[in-house]
């Protein structure tokens, strides 16, 4: 049987619960909930991680619209020297949310710009998170580090512009 996966940093919203007034959240995740986080990513720790967000329900719209602010202090390892590098990231993101059992899918079927949500509840910590592995440099290099030292490991441009199944073309000629 597959082991259910946790999540690492959560908190949980109830919709239903929400007034009709914009709601401002402030989340700060632990120092546990930090080193799990960057073992899910890949990353050498995370230093800080804060969220605001502000939930406004929208009535006419039967949706719920999110804006949140990240911040985040992020140890990560360079692509080319491997030496740690500290990064910091500030991502502001908006999301619309609609409940699953009322999205109209022939209205929405080719809309993609809201996310469902089940069972009257949304995960803001888990929101967080994705934003988080969004926002997060993917090709980290360290100060100094520059293209000339990639050089040996580039394809040259020629090899760039010769046909991919060249080789099997020659092995055809030769039949």
């Amino acid at each position: 049987m597959a082991k259910e996966l946790e999540p690492e940093f959560t908190f949980i919203l109830h919709p239903s619960e929400l007034e009709d007034v914009e709601t401002k959240y402030e989340l700060t995740a632990e120092s546990d909930e930090r080193s799990a986080l960057s073992k899910r990513f890949g990353l050498t720790a995370i230093e800080s991680f804060n969220l605001i967000f502000k939930i406004k329900p929208l009535r006419r719209e039967n949706a719920i619209r999110l804006r949140g602010k990240l911040y985040a202090s992020v140890v990560q390892n360079c692509i080319v020297s491997l030496i740690p590098i500290k990064n910091t990231i500030q991502e502001e993101f908006e999301i619309v949310f609609r409940e699953e059992n009322h999205i109209d899918r022939a209205v929405c079927e080719d809309v993609d710009d809201f996310e469902p949500f089940f069972e009257d509840t949304i995960d803001l910590g888990e929101i967080g998170a994705s934003e988080l592995a969004l926002a997060i440099d993917q090709y980290p290099r360290a100060p100094g580090i520059s293209d000339d030292v990639m050089k040996p490991y580039l394809r040259k441009q020629d090899d760039l512009k010769s046909k991919p199944f060249g080789g099997l073309a020659a092995l055809k000629r030769k039949k």
